[in-house]
């Protein structure tokens, strides 16, 4: 049996996120091509959220915490499975958590 999961892909330049049905356990690619602009789409999981293409201050926070290395993965730090950190909701903020939670970005895929 194969699930199929959406994930969300990230194209940095034109502040956009897209959702890609992929069938799991199959790998997903790391990236795809942006359908507006042709350039490079990350993807960010299942869980991220874009905030309007208009929002400047949280695009900026989204690619520094890209540019570190945080997908939008989940940090799970506890035993439990529900043990997970959430995002930082400013830019200042991310500056703190890519210090601490350094252990936890993604350097390779």
């Amino acid at each position: 049996m194969v699930n199929t999961y959406a994930m969300s892909y990230v194209c940095l330049k034109c502040c956009k996120s897209f959702k890609r049905k992929l069938d799991k356990p199959v790998r997903k690619p790391e990236t795809m091509v942006c359908p507006e602009c042709g350039g490079p789409s990350y993807n960010f999981g299942r869980n991220f959220t874009a905030p309007k293409k208009t929002d400047k201050k949280q695009w900026q926070k989204i690619t520094y915490l890209f540019e570190h290395g945080f997908r939008f993965q989940k940090i799970r730090t506890g035993s439990g499975h529900h043990d997970t950190v959430p995002y930082p909701d400013t830019l200042e903020a991310a500056k703190e958590f890519v210090i601490k939670y350094n252990d936890y970005s993604i350097t390779t895929w």
